[in-house]
């Protein structure tokens, strides 16, 4: 994981967990987000990245990528579900292909499309399509605006899927104890984004208003999913002295 460097990801071969019990539990997460979704949506397909980093990305087209890192930082399902509900929600309003960096965008879904025809077995030839494009350039710049419309969107879509909402904005708590508030050196899933605590605070009265203060946590299950990648996170950020990681990985 460590070595993985988001420009690299097109690159390899090996860029996608194969745990194949971990990643039907991701699509089953997915999966019950995608029936909030609008009618007309696109189709959602999920992806884990073997990248050691806490993030997640979509480049729109119902693609949407999390980092083993984000799995293994995150506490509960309902934390998991926003970060995933947030970015399915870039998808529905548009943000994407609104966003400043169009062209970069055009870019990254040729990779994210080498991404996913890799996973799906498909010939070596389309597999390479998009090689030497950086991940990176499949993150839209989105603005401060876009950033809260997506938080309120997904909030909708956790609440309705049943999510303690509450919980899914201690999504930011755990990025705080990770990173802080500076932009500098942060998960690049906020790093340009609204000040963290000011986005927990205001998810946790969307979640009030929206009568989520309730719902499914899981936390048992969802640590139990994930237990195997967060003890190989747990060695990865014990070797690079990567100490807050480290910690996040053992309070789990």
């Amino acid at each position: 994981y460590g070595s993985t460097r988001a420009g690299d990801l097109p690159q390899r071969r090996d860029m996608l967990i194969e745990d194949r019990a971990l990643s039907r539990y991701v699509d089953g997460i997915g999966a019950r987000l995608d029936r909030q979704r609008p009618r007309g949506a696109p189709p959602l397909r999920t992806f884990v990245v073997k990248d050691a980093r806490v993030n997640a990305f979509t480049t729109g087209g119902g693609y949407v990528f999390a980092t083993a890192g984000l799995l293994g930082a995150m506490e509960n399902e309902a934390q998991f579900a926003f970060v995933m509900a947030h970015e399915i929600a870039h998808i529905d309003r548009g943000h994407v292909t609104q966003g400043r960096r169009q062209r970069e965008t055009a870019s990254g879904l040729a990779a994210i499309g080498a991404i996913a025809a890799a996973a799906a077995g498909l010939p070596p030839e389309l597999a390479r399509m998009g090689a030497g494009l950086g991940a990176q350039a499949a993150i839209a710049d989105f603005s401060r605006e876009q950033e809260a419309e997506a938080d309120t969107v997904g909030m909708r879509y956790l609440a309705g899927a049943g999510w303690n909402g509450l919980e899914g904005a201690e999504s930011f708590a755990v990025l705080r104890r990770l990173y802080g508030e500076a932009p500098g050196g942060l998960s690049a899933w906020f790093a340009s984004h609204p000040a963290a605590a000011d986005r927990q605070a205001r998810l946790a009265r969307l979640a009030r208003e929206q009568g989520a203060t309730s719902g499914r946590v899981a936390a048992r299950e969802y640590l139990s999913a994930t237990e195997g990648l967060r003890r190989e996170l747990l060695a990865l950020y014990r070797g690079e002295g990567r100490q807050a990681e480290a910690r996040q990985m053992r309070r789990n």
